[in-house]
């Protein structure tokens, strides 16, 4: 029974304490309601004056409630009436209160005596509850003296009086709770039919069923047709009490249904000995434009009820509305996740468009796919045009020792030979259903549908892209264009990758080549630049500069001394200290070295880097007299890097120092000369990047 609160409340309000008193003043029986629990709904009615006497004695009210919490206890266990004793030596008679099946109240009267109470009796309860003897005496003469087939009597009056107006508030309650239920019903159809998510729409509708028909589980079904003869299902929602009770449909009960576009009634629970335990169900279709679109199927009605004829008819035509609701849900769920597709292959093609980082670019591709297509493993793989192998360059999902086992393989006469000839995307729906024209080069007993797309640029075959599914799975023609187009935008992202990579080699090469040409001038700083370049990039490491950062501090570290071309070779192979124009001149090597570099557009970082290279972290520094932070960020680790190989190396003028007494100057020298972040950057490199 629903909100029994409620119900409750309902009868204190209509007047069942009212009543109650105007009949135990009647039938001259005092009378009380309670709850099954034993806590009074209504209060005590018509005392007689030995009971008034022990209700107002706090022991008295003790003993006296114990007893009636117990009797009525017993008879709400037991569900029939309880006749019993008290503590006093009176009787009373407990009538368990039945509606809907439960027992909602129980109703005990009393206040009389089968026997004249014994006066021993009487003056030792008196004793034991502290009241005066003579008093009580005299009250337990008043005690009325029933038969017990009086009381019977009486109280089947009162159960009967008791019955009809909780029975009639009931009725008035459960018809009331209907016109409440349909008119929720009704809007919620309405609410439905805006619904845009599937799982949502079958929840809510779900829960709406099994309130209206007192099913206590329920599921929604939805069917996808995958060729003019053949469906597959999904369950879109299920609603149950417990896991036990969860109702789903076989798939020959979905079949009848989609194929008879009508009702199939059944139990759920065959094996059950009684209609509860076997709990009937019915399958419902839910049709869109006279095509099953989803079933929807409810069990578990009270005492194992089952579905009659005319609520079945109901419960299809409400069918109708959901389904609609379920299909415009269906729609939009597609439109979402094309929308989806698109956005994350923007995101994508953004990534891999933009970077020349080929880790990134496998990464970004893999997990662009792996989201959208919603797949456990991926695998991409680039052909070794000496071997013919395909060789395994970045996955996800897959466990270590099937990455061992798939590293390099050949494609020939596989799935993935299919694919390099082909030059299109091949699907698996279900690898043990394939005939043996279509397998993978290996194989893991968890892969049950596979999808493969070319990875290729400017008509060149690069390699392949592979998602695999842990059950069989119907690809979509969205998704398999989704993965082809991924795959194509990996393959120019790797293409331009390979070419910058080796144009940035020929383009080093030609930088090392000034270097070596600057050194050949004083032999004293060979290998110099190569140093402070690898020193740089070791540190920029350390701080945790990007990627881009890092290249650039490096190429600035090799071409920091090029302005040196402009120095005569008599003062940069002086033996000892230059003069004060020498020392101008020299000086001036930063500014000629970005000059140098600006006609070959360099990035702009670079060429600041070479330009303030010797610029102190203090002042003082030149050629800008630039402070603290006003210093680019890669010049300052240049200076550190520069300072630690001059003073590590020899001089005509002075012998080179030990790397542990450069450290101790440049600590010395921390925020005059010197960065104290990049010097702490510095300090951390590991060892063997020092040597």
């Amino acid at each position: 029974m629903k909100e029994k609160s409620v119900y409750y409340q309902e009868l204190q309000r209509i007047g069942l304490q009212e009543l109650h008193e105007s009949m135990s003043r009647a039938l001259g029986l005092a009378v009380m309601v309670m709850y099954p629990d034993g806590r009074p709904l209504t209060e005590l009615s018509n005392l007689c004056s030995f009971c008034a006497m022990l209700n107002t004695n706090p022991e008295g009210w003790v003993r006296c409630a114990a007893s009636r919490v117990a009797s009525v206890r017993t008879a709400a266990a037991a569900g029939e009436e309880v006749f019993q004793t008290c503590h006093a030596g009176l009787v009373h008679l407990a009538v368990p209160l039945h509606v809907a099946g439960e027992i909602v109240a129980v109703v005990l009267g009393g206040n009389v005596a089968l026997r004249p109470l014994a006066d021993e009796a009487v003056v030792r309860l008196a004793r034991e509850t502290g009241l005066d003897p003579e008093k009580l005496l005299v009250a337990a003469g008043e005690v009325p003296v029933w038969p017990e087939e009086r009381l019977r009597t009486v109280m089947a009056v009162f159960q009967k009086v008791t019955d009809v107006v909780t029975l009639l508030l009931y009725t008035k309650q459960d018809l009331q709770r209907k016109v409440d239920e349909l008119t929720a019903l009704f809007e919620f159809s309405q609410k439905v039919s805006r619904g845009i998510q599937v799982t949502e729409v079958a929840q809510r509708a779900l829960e709406a069923m099994l309130g209206l028909t007192g099913a206590t589980s329920g599921s929604v079904v939805m069917l996808s047709e995958l060729t003019p003869e053949v469906s597959s299902s999904e369950v879109a929602a299920t609603l149950e009490s417990c896991s036990e009770f969860r109702i789903v449909p076989t798939s020959e009960i979905v079949a009848f249904v989609e194929r008879e576009a009508r009702a199939s009634h059944f139990n759920s629970r065959p094996e059950g000995g009684t209609p509860g335990e076997r709990r009937p169900a019915v399958a419902l279709p839910l049709l869109v434009g006279g095509k099953v679109t989803a079933v929807l199927t409810l069990a578990g009605r009270p005492e194992g009820a089952g579905f009659t004829e005319d609520e079945t008819v109901f419960l299809t035509t409400l069918g109708t509305s959901l389904g609609l609701a379920l299909e415009n849900a269906r729609l939009f769920s597609q439109l979402q996740a094309r929308a989806t597709m698109l956005e994350r292959l923007i995101e994508v093609g953004q990534v891999v468009s933009s970077s020349l980082d080929v880790d990134l670019i496998l990464e970004s591709a893999l997990a662009g796919v792996r989201d959208v297509l919603g797949v456990q493993w991926c695998a991409l793989r680039l052909l070794d045009e000496e071997t013919g192998e395909l060789v395994l360059k970045a996955s996800l999902g897959m466990s270590a020792e099937l990455q061992a086992r798939a590293g390099r393989v050949r494609p020939n006469g596989t799935i993935l030979g299919k694919v390099l000839q082909t030059r299109e995307p091949v699907v698996v729906e279900d690898l043990t259903a394939s005939g043996s024209e279509i397998h993978l080069p290996y194989y893991a007993g968890e892969m049950r549908a596979a999808a493969v797309a070319p990875v290729q640029a400017g008509g060149k075959i690069l390699g392949t892209l592979k998602v695999y599914s842990p059950v069989p799975r119907r690809w979509s023609e969205e998704e398999v264009g989704y993965m082809a187009t991924v795959a194509s935008q990996t393959g120019l992202a790797l293409e331009n990758a390979r070419l910058y990579n080796s144009l940035r080699e020929y383009y080093l090469g030609i930088v090392q080549a000034l270097e070596v040409a600057l050194e050949a001038k004083d032999v004293y700083t060979r290998g110099h630049s190569v140093r402070v370049a690898r020193w740089a990039l070791a540190c920029a490491r350390v701080l945790g500069l990007s990627a881009e950062d890092q290249d650039q501090v490096y190429l600035a570290g090799l071409l920091h001394d090029l302005g040196k071309i402009g120095v005569r070779e008599d003062i940069l192979l002086k033996p000892g200290p230059p003069t004060e124009e020498e020392r101008k001149e020299i000086q001036s090597h930063p500014v000629v070295g970005a000059r140098i570099l600006e006609p070959a557009r360099l990035p702009a970082a670079v060429i600041v880097a070479v330009w303030h290279h010797h610029e102190d972290y203090g002042g003082g520094g030149y050629p800008a007299g630039l402070v603290g932070e006003e210093i680019p960020l890669l010049a300052r680790i240049i200076r550190v890097a520069d300072a630690y190989d001059a003073m590590t190396s020899a001089r005509p003028y002075r012998p080179a120092l030990t790397p542990e007494q450069a450290l101790e100057e440049l600590k010395r020298w921390a925020y005059r000369q010197f960065d104290p972040r990049v010097l702490e950057a510095f300090f951390r490199i590991p060892g063997d990047q020092m040597e």
